[in-house]
């Protein structure tokens, strides 16, 4: 059993305090692109192609040494790009994403981060707040999840809570964390994979992370366990799903604090572990969506008319076509319609 470290109900009630963490989020993105801006030490993409003056004497720390950077310390790291962009291109679902995190990584999540609540909704991104570790100089990190096919939820007439299922456990998902472990080790990983959900980083992590492993944060990783597990954070996604669908003329989602209280309190109670897995075939969550002949896992509620039909799977072939959904993805929602 992982040693977990103890927060008092006070201390987890200000964690999780929902006022206020939009533009505290917000600042922190602020903060963090001036810190960029004015970076010296970055070696950029056409520096890695092989066009580096060795004069400017930037340091790695490949194969366990800090030292200066070589030509032959490039040709690694070009190396590592195209295994990682050949990889990682097609995105990742939230259990992928735990599997192919370091051990480490997983194991301070179990230890350290207990809860990860959600603070807003908008348009497919959810907003995340989980406690930071008892040695960090904060309290609170920001995590930032954006479900890549919520377009393709929409314009779906399934019902929402079968597709909010089908976003935490089937589709890629892209992400962002506020914290110096994103930030210097993976941050760049997320922007070559194609699923970074925040500041693109184009500076390879030739100090931090020279050999490109692992591809999340403990705070990620406690988001996206609780996002594919916790049945709360579900429901919140299928309101923002019902909005979309009925076209609401605002789709923010407002998390009480009362709610986010409930979950953070919950989920610390329970001290699931967060553990890598297998994924050898489609989730309940697909098959029970994709079901024609048993009607359980299918839509309750009934399409008004032939055209509505139509036009649902008219949107569906423009977001097939514009790249936003995989023809597999396609090819599930439009069988689950008919």
């Amino acid at each position: 059993m992982p040693r977990v470290s103890r927060v008092t109900p006070e201390q987890l009630l200000a964690i999780s305090r929902i006022r206020g963490s939009a533009a505290e989020a917000e600042q922190l993105r602020k903060m963090d692109a001036q810190r960029r801006s004015n970076a010296s030490n970055i070696i950029n993409p056409h520096e890695v192609k092989g066009d580096y003056d060795a004069g400017r004497l930037l340091m790695t720390t490949l194969n366990g040494e800090i030292r200066p950077i070589t030509h032959e310390d490039l040709a690694t790291f070009r190396k590592h790009v195209k295994s990682v962009g050949g990889r990682l291109k097609k995105g990742l679902t939230a259990q992928q994403i735990i599997n192919l995190s370091r051990k480490e990584d997983r194991e301070r999540a179990n230890e350290q981060i207990h809860m990860a609540v959600p603070a807003g909704t908008n348009k497919g991104t959810v907003r995340f707040i989980t406690n930071a570790s008892k040695d960090s100089n904060v309290t609170r990190h920001h995590v930032s999840v954006e479900l890549v096919n919520y377009e393709a939820a929409v314009a779906s007439p399934t019902d929402p809570k079968k597709l909010a299922q089908w976003l935490v456990k089937e589709s890629p998902l892209k992400y962002d964390c506020d914290c110096g472990r994103h930030t210097f080790w993976y941050r760049y990983i997320t922007t070559i994979g194609g699923f970074n959900a925040g500041r693109p980083e184009n500076g390879y992590p030739k100090l931090k992370n020279p050999n490109l492993a692992g591809v999340a944060c403990k705070h990620v990783l406690r988001v996206m366990h609780e996002l594919s597990k916790n049945m709360n954070i579900r429901n919140v996604i299928a309101e923002m799903i019902d909005r979309g669908q009925r076209g609401a003329a605002k789709n923010n989602g407002v998390i009480t604090q009362k709610k986010a209280a409930e979950i953070a309190k919950m989920q610390k109670a329970r001290k699931r572990e967060i553990s890598a897995s297998d994924i050898k075939k489609p989730s309940k969550a697909l098959t029970k969506l994709a079901a024609k002949k048993n009607n359980k896992g299918a839509s309750k509620r009934p399409v008004d008319s032939e055209q509505a039909l139509f036009d649902a799977q008219r949107n569906l072939r423009k977001l097939l076509q514009s790249g936003l959904i995989s023809q597999a993805d396609f090819n599930v929602l439009v069988k689950a319609n008919r």
